[in-house]
């Protein structure tokens, strides 16, 4: 039986390798098709299959702040509130955890890195310890104890060559001097590849008060006891919530307005598990890629299968040889199911590396987060292997039926009278290739009207200006800049020096940007009582000059000047959207807002109306109103910078680091990037998957393609002697090319009919991701249909023109 095999698979071999140019056919189809779908499966695997770099990863869960009745949901969370979780029996450990950056002191221009700041039982809760030295006890988060680091791998190697002699040296950060203690291990990453290293969380004692609930600029990982489930956490949670919104709600009118708000916004705990809140909202898009590469597969397997059902044709005499010779028909379809597979398999190959090249492609697109690897693995070999056998032999079914079917006595009779292997393999061939243009159709009309969407969005206005701008981010080391007020002086001083820079047009100062980031708060307007939820809305604070930088538009009343920063003046704006909804009369300007508590009023003037921004999405509607203050009320010591010039923002970058390196030589620029490019960045989701849909709908419509023009020219083959002897009494050329042409245009008209339902029903499906057009769109139906129609009739017109060009004398030969 293994010597049979052999023979059959040295058979095909040979068979193959005789036809280079069906075989390269074939192997070039199966490649992009398999290559497409272990890509998109590779994704897949890496974000929602893949054991995270933790111990007993699914055990591990993200606890936030929720707002079931106000919004936000998993929002972050403040330092009492992670006080108050330590205790959750359901736990087994917690940690808290906040972004940091700091400035490493380099020979010329300080470097800036991403760094973490964390409670020392980070580490034990991940269940992941140092590779050399340690990581933090308790004792380093405590004040005066603080100076240690632990690096991250890819910095340990970049700066210390991977010396183990670096534990127990000094790093210097924002001007002073840290000691390293430990080095994480090279897989290690939290809460992507981009921390660089961990600095002890410390808590001051008035982070640790009441009043600092709220004040929610942290997250929080935690990892289930054993047994434990999110319920049973949640339960205890909210006991917790509960407790405190009557003990504090018992304290006074602070107090008892602080418990009437908890109850009123529904505040609650988030939990989910820790690869949802690593992995990001990324599974739409990736299962949208995924039906697109299966639609590819399904029209390279009908693509695949109508070669070979045209190649069994022409092999129906040598099939018919072996069987009268004694094979018999199972021996026969073996050896077919051996070429499948063979086909199959070496496709499957190929795949691989279209899959890992493209993998390599998307992840530097940004789609993913940064710390998806998409490297080979067993489980994505796997999925290729069952794959290729799977597609082998399904594309492989048609032409092993076809040829079990036939009776060897009647072959020669049959393919002498109707060519191409008789009636049935003709009806199949012809519905493969209506299938084939059904799906391509489908596929088309999906990225068409993605295009169509996408268009739209772009023209879509923000709400400001976005040519011409410059954005960086500056933060103050705090051992230089301790407080709010030097914080104001040193921005001011830097925003003077950038507006000196030649070419500069305007320069503001920002906490938060369009398209970057933002505070969110509640706030009460002065004289009015709560009625149900406290109002909550986007918060900025801006220097002079901001709005005219970004190109926001003053509606009404004036923007903040030079004086309302220096003054600390409590004057406020707000946008078109804040007027609306709280000012029935449609005037704001004089009223105050009050910022401060029922007993400790804290009144800001309202003295101009802007436009609206829009802050996340280009295709949603901003859902929160903002409100500005001067930049002398931010609260932190870092700060974007946004420059408008009058000339290109590139020629920019040097000489404004040359104006901060002048200010302060401990000071990096860093985040470097245009307003569009901002923009850009958070279209990633929808260009890159429409990119991906338009590159797989061009492969499907080129295969279409193939596939009628390849029936066409073999049906114009196998009836060459029809042709001649219908010419021979009287025919013209021009008859017989309408005919074939007629014969391609009854295949691409009812592909056409199924292809259009099918691509109604699948705008259903993607109607989540569109903008600015309907699940149904006319204009992306009627472009689709004329480019698939275009494409297909010229597909047909080549087989068309050959059988018009027969010569009947020629032509007789084949009788």
């Amino acid at each position: 039986m293994l010597e049979t095999m052999l023979q059959d698979l040295r058979y095909s071999l040979r068979t193959l390798v005789a036809r280079p140019g069906f075989t390269a056919a074939v192997l070039l189809t199966l490649a992009l098709a398999i290559g497409a779908n272990t890509l998109v499966f590779s994704l897949i695997d890496a974000i929602y299959l893949k054991p995270l770099p933790y111990r007993d990863d699914a055990a591990l869960i993200d606890l936030s702040n929720d707002y079931t009745k106000s919004g936000p949901i998993h929002a972050g969370v403040s330092i009492p509130d992670y006080l108050d979780r330590r205790d959750v029996t359901a736990l087994a450990d917690s940690a808290l955890y906040a972004d940091a950056s700091v400035n490493l002191t380099a020979d010329d221009m300080p470097a800036r890195l991403h760094a973490l700041r964390v409670t020392p039982s980070l580490f034990s809760t991940l269940g992941v310890g140092a590779a050399i030295g340690r990581t933090f006890v308790a004792d380093d988060a405590l004040a005066g104890r603080d100076k240690v680091v632990v690096l991250g791998n890819a910095l340990w190697q970049a700066r210390f060559a991977g010396d183990p002699g670096a534990v127990g040296r000094d790093l210097r950060l924002d001007g002073e001097s840290y000691r390293i203690v430990g080095v994480m291990p090279p897989g290690f990453m939290f809460p992507g590849r981009d921390t660089a290293l961990y600095f002890p969380f410390v808590f001051t004692e008035k982070q640790k008060a009441d009043r600092e609930r709220g004040n929610e600029f942290a997250a929080s990982v935690a990892r289930l006891a054993p047994g434990a489930t999110f319920a049973a956490v949640k339960a205890e949670c909210d006991a917790i919530i509960a407790h405190n919104a009557d003990r504090i709600g018992a304290t006074g009118a602070d107090g008892a307005s602080f418990s009437r708000f908890v109850k009123s916004a529904g505040f609650t705990v988030g939990i989910r598990p820790l690869r949802e809140q690593l992995a990001g909202d990324h599974a739409d898009v990736l299962f949208l890629l995924q039906g697109a590469v299966a639609l590819v597969l399904l029209i390279g397997c009908a693509n695949i299968a109508n070669l070979l059902l045209t190649r069994l044709s022409a092999r129906r005499k040598e099939f018919s040889v072996r069987a009268a010779l004694g094979a018999g028909r199972a021996r026969i379809a073996r050896q077919l199911v051996i070429e499948t597979l063979l086909l199959g398999c070496i496709g499957g190959a190929l795949g691989l590396l279209v899959a890992f090249g493209g993998a390599a492609i998307v992840l530097d697109s940004g789609l993913l987060p940064d710390w998806i690897e998409a490297s080979p693995d067993a489980r994505t070999l796997s999925f290729a292997l069952a794959l290729s056998v799977a597609t082998g032999l399904f594309f492989g079914v048609l032409p092993m039926l076809s040829a079990a079917a036939f009776r060897p006595q009647n072959v020669l009779r049959e393919a002498e009278r109707l060519g191409g292997g008789g009636h049935s393999a003709r009806r199949m061939r012809n519905v493969l290739v209506v299938v084939q243009l059904a799906l391509a159709v489908m596929l088309l009309a999906s990225s068409a009207l993605l295009v169509r969407s996408f268009a739209k969005l772009l023209a879509e206005n923000p709400g400001f200006r976005s040519s011409d701008v410059l954005t960086a981010a500056i933060s103050l080391p705090a051992n230089k800049y301790p407080d709010r007020a030097a914080w104001s002086r040193a921005f001011g001083h830097i925003v003077d020096e950038v507006r000196a820079v030649p070419g500069v047009e305007s320069a503001g100062v920002v906490n938060g940007l369009p398209f970057y980031g933002y505070y969110s708060a509640s706030f009460r307007i002065a004289g009015r009582p709560i009625e149900g939820q406290t109002p909550h809305g986007h918060t900025l604070s801006v220097s002079d000059d901001y709005f005219k930088t970004m190109g926001i538009p003053i509606e009404r009343g004036r923007a903040f000047s030079r004086a309302d920063w220096d003054a600390g003046a409590k004057v406020a704006v707000v946008d078109a959207m804040f007027e609306r909804k709280h000012f029935a009369d449609g005037n704001a300007l004089g009223s105050q807002l009050d910022m401060g508590s029922p007993s400790k009023p804290d009144l800001y003037t309202i003295v101009g109306v802007v436009g609206t921004t829009k802050d996340i999405d280009l295709a949603s509607a901003p859902q929160e109103e903002t409100y500005y203050f001067s930049f002398a009320d931010s609260s932190s010591p870092m700060a974007l910078l946004a420059v408008r010039g009058s000339v290109p923002p590139a020629s920019l970058v040097a000489p404004l680091r040359t104006a901060i390196h002048a200010f302060d030589p401990d000071l990096a620029l860093f985040d470097v990037r245009t307003m569009a490019e901002r923009i850009d960045g958070s279209l990633t989701s929808r260009r890159v998957p429409l990119q991906l849909i338009g590159l797989f709908s061009g492969l499907a419509l080129l295969l279409a393609a193939v596939g009628i023009y390849g029936v066409l020219a073999f049906a114009v083959a196998q009836r060459t002697g029809e042709f001649g002897v219908r010419m021979a009494v009287g025919a013209n050329a021009a008859e017989i090319e309408r005919q074939v042409l007629g014969d391609g245009a009854r295949l691409v008209v009812v592909g056409l009919a199924v292809g259009i339902a099918g691509a109604i029903a699948l705008g259903f499906v993607l109607r989540s991701r569109l903008f600015g057009v309907g699940s149904v769109d006319l204009p992306s139906l009627a472009i689709v249909a004329l480019v698939l129609s275009a494409t297909a009739m010229a597909a047909c017109w080549l087989p068309a023109r050959r059988a018009a060009r027969t010569a009947p004398v020629e032509a007789l030969r084949y009788e």
